[in-house]
């Protein structure tokens, strides 16, 4: 088995996260977020950002409470987008929590990257359609291209805080907020950087996007009851549900943030990354490239299966990919896949792409630090091929010191995390 391997060198000084910024459709800031997960209470609502009329499918996590001018000023809110705006605020409030400022870190001793899979074409268009119209291109913003670019995020938040080290911006689909985090992480373990700040964004709720997915035949239409649709593991799953969020993490070396007092949620000792290489729409429903990214983190991390305690999984209500993910599970993990408690934070906040990973390592970090496993909601008949504990309606008290966070992702592209609970 892959664990009787000799793993990596384990002498590196962990890396831990010591601040946490999330914009989650039914929690603002971490603290409303995780006090909704843990109580089970869904943000999935009836779209109200535009008419959804004649689309099947008609519900979404929007950030219903989110306006960017309660925290930025007018020319920056004037000249960026949505998804630019969710990374700063997440930034801000992440740099916050971690009282980041009092740090002391050397700018060019700071990495940065914000991920996200669909930037913000839509704005800009319609945004700039109406300026050109009504004024021609020379009353456009001169920096009108650069702000749909992907980078836009990335761009800001660094531009906003002065950071001058290492940048970068990663378009993975789902596995994007992982594999940020674990540029982030091997940043601070490679010394190119003492901290790093790495999140996610994505804003995929408009008109075009919204009816290309109904198009693709995947969103729930559970429209009467939109708390129900997402139903992870679940034999009558019939979809997911479109969501936005923004996730940004302060990565730290644990001795820098234990010499200057800083909290630390838990430690991030492992990422694991693999493809499938096969049909870029159809996975491979034994779950073999999950599986070794899996194996990869856990190897990293030097987590034996039988050391594991709680999971955060994809679970994304779609059966080929919770099938995938089910199977992946049993093939790295064993009979300990049957142990361990798995929970699916979608099934209350449904698919921000690119910010999931990111969502489940929040939720597994806050489960090392509070002994809490959140539920998975609307499982109520489980799917005979999914028949693992994937914690059905209620949270559980529990102790776990270590946790696996997996993400699936457009492509066959797959990756894991592993966390383990502060020393």
């Amino acid at each position: 088995m892959w664990w009787e391997i000799s793993g990596m060198n384990h002498s590196m000084e962990p890396v831990v996260v010591t601040g946490a910024g999330v914009l989650a459709c039914n929690g603002m800031g971490l603290d409303s977020f995780w006090k909704a997960i843990v109580s089970g209470a869904s943000g999935i609502r009836t779209v109200d950002r535009f008419d959804v009329e004649n689309l099947p499918s008609k519900i979404a996590g929007q950030l219903w409470d989110f306006d960017p001018s309660d925290y930025l000023s007018k020319k920056v809110v004037d000249r960026w987008y949505r998804a630019t705006h969710q990374a700063l605020v997440a930034s801000i409030l992440a740099v916050e929590d971690a009282e980041f400022a009092s740090a002391g870190y050397d700018p060019e001793r700071v990495a940065a990257g914000i991920g996200t899979s669909f930037g913000a074409t839509d704005e800009m268009y319609h945004h700039n359609r109406r300026t050109f119209e009504t004024q021609g291109w020379r009353g456009m913003d001169k920096l009108s291209s650069s702000a749909t670019s992907d980078h836009a995020p990335t761009a800001t938040v660094g531009s906003h805080f002065g950071f001058r080290g290492p940048a970068i911006t990663i378009g993975s689909g789902c596995s994007t907020g992982i594999d940020m985090l674990a540029w982030g992480r091997k940043q601070v373990t490679s010394g190119l950087a003492d901290a790093a700040l790495i999140g996610a964004t994505e804003t995929p709720l408009n008109e075009l996007l919204y009816a290309s997915t109904c198009a693709l035949g995947i969103l729930s239409e559970r429209n009467n009851v939109p708390t129900k649709a997402m139903r992870p593991f679940d034999a009558k799953s019939d979809g997911f549900v479109l969501s936005e969020a923004a996730v940004v993490l302060v990565l730290e070396r644990a001795s820098s943030a234990r010499a200057r007092g800083a909290k630390i949620y838990a430690e991030v000792a492992g990422c694991g990354a693999s493809a499938e290489g096969r049909n870029p729409l159809i996975l491979d429903k034994e779950g073999d490239a999950l599986a070794r990214a899996m194996e990869a983190a856990l190897r990293e991390a030097g987590v034996l299966p039988d050391e594991l305690d709680c999971a955060q999984s994809h679970g994304v209500s779609v059966k080929m990919y919770d099938r995938c993910e089910a199977s992946a599970y049993r093939k790295a993990l064993g009979a300990n896949a049957y142990r361990i408690p798995i929970s699916a934070n979608k099934s209350m906040i449904g698919q921000a792409y690119s910010v999931g990973g990111l969502l489940g390592v929040v939720c597994a970090m806050m489960s090392l630090k509070t002994g809490v496993v959140p539920p998975t909601i609307n499982l109520e008949t489980p799917d005979p091929e999914c028949d693992l504990d994937f914690v059905p309606k209620e949270s559980r008290l529990n102790d776990p010191a270590s946790a696996i966070v997996t993400a699936l992702s457009f492509g066959g592209t797959h990756t894991a995390a592993v966390l383990k609970r502060a020393g």
